[in-house]
This record gives C-alpha cells, sequence and structure tokens, in this order.
C-alpha cells in the first residue's frame, strides 16, 4: 500500500482496535501521526535521505522499536509500543491479522495545549519551569551514556561534517526558502566559527564530553503536566532515532535547539533564562562558547526541514505555506546568530515629523552602519510615476490621502521585508507618526526573528522652521503647516515600542545626531563600537 492510499486508510476511525471519533492527521517530512481516541500512532513514511534510511519495511520496524527505546528515558510512560498495521481489503488494520504492510509507534496522546509551544502562546510559560526543564536536561546529560563511541560523532571533522551538509542538502531550497546571499554568508561564517572553536570542540571530545543526548529538543515536544508528581509532571518526547550521528552530540549541541526555539517565537528572555541555568547547574562554563555556532545549526537544520515539507505534494497546501514562512525565518535567524553586529540583518525605523532632521540622519546613518534605506517619500512618488523632486501630480490632499499613505506604507514594508530576506540591514526612513504604522514594520521585525530599532527624531519649533523654509527640491514637499498639522495627531509610542525606540534630538549638528543614534544601535547590538 502506497502512502497516500495509507494515510487514507488510517485515518478512518474504523482502522483501530479501540473506539475512536475522528482521526486527525499531522505529518512532518519524515513521519505521519493520526490521533486516534486516546492514543497516537506514528508511521514512518517510505522515504531516503543522506541522513536515515526508512525505504523498506524492516528499516521502519527497526526505528519504531529504537524510538521506543530511546524515548523512554525522557517519556517513560508516553512510549507504548509498536504494533502492526495489516492489511484488510482495501484498508488497514491498527493491530490486525494477516499480512503486515507497516508498523507505527503506539504513544499515550498527550494534549497539544500542555507543550511548551502552546503554554508560551498563552503567556503561561513561566521562567521558573523554563529554569526547571533546564536542570532536569542537565541531570539528563549527566546520566545518559558516555564513551569514545558517542566523542567519535563529536570530534571536530564529524561536527565539521554535520554543520556543512546543511548547506549541501539546502541547495535546491536557494531562492525558494533561503536567498542565494544568507546562504552563502551563513556557510562562510559557519566556516569561521569553526574554524575559531576548533580545539575547544576537540578538546571536549577527547574528554569525553558528548552524550547520547536529545538531538531534537524544540518546544513542541516538552510537555509540562501540573497535575503529575515529578519527574512525571516535564515529559520530552520525539528524540532522534535515525542516525546516531545527530543523537551522539555535545550536550551544548542538545540544548541549542530550545535556545533556538525560544528565540524563534519571539522570547529571546526565555532563551537566555534557558541557557544560563542550564549552564550553572552543569557547571559547563566553558560551553557558553559554543552556544551561538550550535544556535545557528539547529535554526539552519530546522530551515531545511521545513525547506523539504514545502515540495512533499502530499502535505496540504496551507501547511507548504506555513512551512516556507518557518524556514525563512529560520536561515535568517542563523545568519543573525553568527553574524558581527556591523554585518547582522537589521530593521531601523527612523521617524518623525516633517524638518526634524529624519531623512538627514537616516542618510548619515546608513553611510556608516551600512544600511539600506527605504524611504518613504521617494517610494510614494514613484508609485505616482514622479520623480523624486518632483511636486505632486493632482490636487495636493489627494497625493497625501489616506489611501495614498496605505499603498505608501505598504510597499515600504513589501521593500524592507525583501531586503531582510537577502539578508540586509535596512532602515525605512519615514514619518511613522501612528503607532499602527510602527507596529506594521515591528511586527515584520519580529517575525523574521531579525532585530528592529525605532529612532525617533525630535527638535525645537524654531529649528524645524528653518529647516523646512531652506529646502529645495526635495522628494518631500512638506512644509510648516504640514508639520503643523502632523504635530496634533502625532502618536507616541505605545509600550511595545517604547522598549526597541530611542529618541533622537536633532537641534545640533547631523554628527551629533548620528552620534545618539549609532549609540543607540549599539545598545541592541547592530552595531559595534567602531562604528
Amino acid at each position: 500500500m502506497d502512502l497516500p492510499h495509507l494515510i487514507e486508510a488510517m485515518s478512518n476511525p474504523a482502522a483501530y482496535p479501540h473506539p475512536v471519533g475522528t482521526v486527525e492527521v499531522r505529518q512532518t517530512h519524515i513521519s505521519v501521526v493520526f490521533l486516534a481516541g486516546a492514543f497516537a500512532y506514528k508511521v514512518k513514511k517510505p522515504v531516503r535521505f543522506d541522513f536515515l534510511d526508512f525505504s523498506t519495511l524492516d528499516n521502519r520496524r527497526h526505528f519504531c522499536a529504537e524510538e521506543v527505546r530511546l524515548n523512554r528515558r525522557l517519556a517513560a510512560g508516553v512510549y507504548l509500543g509498536v504494533v502492526p498495521v495489516t492489511s484488510a481489503g482495501d484498508g488497514a488494520r491498527v493491530e490486525g491479522e494477516g499480512e503486515v504492510i507497516e508498523w507505527a509507534v503506539q504513544m499515550e496522546r498527550l494534549p497539544e495545549s500542555r507543550t511548551f509551544r502552546d503554554l508560551l502562546s498563552r503567556g503561561e510559560l513561566r521562567a521558573e519551569l523554563v529554569e526547571e526543564l533546564a536542570r532536569r536536561l542537565a541531570a539528563f546529560h549527566r546520566q545518559t551514556a558516555a564513551g569514545p563511541d558517542r566523542a567519535g560523532f563529536a570530534r571536530f571533522e564529524a561536527v565539521r561534517r554535520n554543520l556543512l551538509d546543511i548547506y549541501a542538502e539546502s541547495t535546491a531550497q536557494v531562492g525558494t526558502t533561503v536567498s542565494a546571499s544568507v546562504h552563502a554568508r551563513l556557510r562562510q561564517r559557519t566556516e569561521e566559527a569553526l574554524t575559531r572553536l576548533r580545539a575547544l570542540i576537540e578538546e571536549r571530545a577527547a574528554r569525553g564530553m558528548p552524550r547520547d543526548a536529545h538531538g531534537d529538543l524544540h518546544l513542541d515536544h516538552v510537555y509540562h503536566f501540573s497535575d503529575r508528581q515529578p519527574p512525571n509532571d516535564l515529559v520530552v518526547v520525539d528524540c532522534i532515532e535515525f542516525n546516531e550521528r545527530f543523537r551522539f552530540i555535545d550536550p551544548v549541541a542538545d540544548i541549542a535547539f530550545l535556545v533556538m526555539d525560544f528565540a524563534f517565537h519571539r522570547r529571546r528572555d526565555l532563551a537566555a533564562i534557558f541557557a544560563e541555568a542550564y549552564f550553572r547547574e552543569s557547571g559547563d562554563d566553558e560551553g557558553r562558547a559554543l552556544l551561538n555556532l550550535y544556535t545557528a545549526y539547529r535554526a539552519t537544520v530546522r530551515g531545511l526541514v521545513d525547506g523539504l515539507k514545502v515540495g512533499e505534494p502530499e502535505v496540504p497546501e496551507s501547511e507548504r505555506r506555513a512551512a516556507l514562512g518557518r524556514a525563512r525565518t529560520r536561515w535568517l535567524l542563523a545568519l543573525g546568530e553568527l553574524e558581527e553586529p556591523d554585518r547582522r540583518p537589521c530593521l531601523i525605523l527612523v521617524g518623525g515629523l516633517p524638518g526634524t532632521g529624519k531623512s538627514t540622519l537616516a542618510r548619515n546613518l546608513a553611510a556608516r552602519a551600512g544600511l539600506d534605506v527605504v524611504r518613504s517619500d521617494e517610494v510614494r512618488k514613484e508609485l505616482a510615476g514622479l520623480p523624486h523632486g518632483a511636486p505632486p501630480a493632482g490636487a495636493r490632499d489627494e497625493f497625501y490621502s489616506r489611501e495614498w499613505s496605505e499603498r505608501t506604507y505598504a510597499e515600504c514594508l513589501r521593500r524592507a521585508e525583501e531586503r531582510l530576506g537577502q539578508g540586509k540591514r535596512v532602515l525605512v526612513d519615514a514619518n511613522f507618526r501612528e503607532e499602527r504604522r510602527r507596529q506594521d514594520f515591528l511586527e515584520a521585525a519580529a517575525r523574521l526573528c531579525v532585530p528592529a530599532v525605532v529612532l525617533l527624531c525630535r527638535a525645537s519649533p524654531e529649528v524645524v522652521k528653518a529647516r523646512l523654509a531652506s529646502r529645495h527640491g526635495d522628494p518631500s514637499d512638506a512644509d510648516w503647516e504640514v508639520h503643523r498639522k502632523l504635530a496634533e495627531t502625532w502618536e507616541e509610542p505605545g509600550p511595545a515600542t517604547r522598549a526597541v525606540a530611542r529618541d533622537i534630538v536633532t537641534d545640533g549638528s547631523p554628527e551629533e545626531a548620528v552620534a545618539q543614534a549609532v549609540g543607540a544601535l549599539h545598545a541592541f547590538k547592530v552595531t559595534g563600537t567602531g562604528s
């Protein structure tokens, strides 16, 4: 029975030996999970990649058994065993009689609402629980198997192969899930980091630091049950069973997956809390030096995996679109982990009323900090088919109407996202008078996992009047009357924006304004001290 027909057959409630209402189906690039009543059944897709071989029924049975054995270390009561799926006429029967057509891992069905990801989305994931998970994982790493066979997979050349294989395996995805520039830069930064850390990686392997670890620690795989007694209150499922070289790893490579996933879900604060608790509990201070490299690696792995899902025709279109968005974000996250602050992809918003010097600051700051500028005044003229210095065609009020502003900001956002996707550092120069405009851009930056900073220019009325009076041939058509009207409707930043915003006083020289702005960017780690 081919995979599509197997999925159809196992989606039938009658295929199971216990009462089932409806069957829910979940897919990854290598497996299909059927949520059926009180249980979940996981079958492995008949696929073969460089890193796994599920191409035969015997292989799939073997790896089902390995999945149960290994996952009982951190989820003892969840993994119930391996069961046959047999032929039943045109359909299939779980634990039936007759010819075995597939094997499935039988598990207790765990409520998705108890995953760390869902707890996080509801604002219920406390820092104390994150620290407790770190302590449990540190204990797990102390207790799990070590030895020369494990260490061999974590020596430098093996680590280098694991990290660089991702770039070879993802070549076909370049231009779809990751831009060519991001892919190339990230490979270069990975090789540079490997060279810098070679001695440390090799020394840790020689000392026996690598363990038979989990290998796939992300937020979907961690569950918390407040009504259960420890250790059953924290359950971690779905470790790597199909390839020992992905599981016999340095403990830092193991925890880096969760660090990456916290960052991907916009909670770098919890990523830092988790990492600090782990290093404190494990006493592994030297391991901190490896965290960025392995966090970037975990992001590229997930980018590759999501990219594979994008190309699978049996996966619903909505899931493939979601996987595409996740993959693009993962690659940018990885680049941000390894780039120096002066080259790190970021989004800078420079706002302020007309005459406050925002465009002068934007131009000078872009030259100083290597930023691509998107200027709203120029975009507005381009959308109207006008030269940048030309006055508005037709009625001025129509040209600056809400409809035209919507179009202008939408195009600025599109251009910013496109350039961020190429790994660029982007500055958007617009008045950003309304808080919702700022939030649209900040949401895009958060979605792409790139840091964002809002710089709001302020100047005294006397200075503004003088600047506007001396303006000639500028893409902006604003005068003092426009400034005054806009000032009446200016919205101060809300709490979320204020957290990443800095006021820039521009009454002085352009150099003084740039110095303030560079200081703000340095505080948010998107420039170095020498910028």
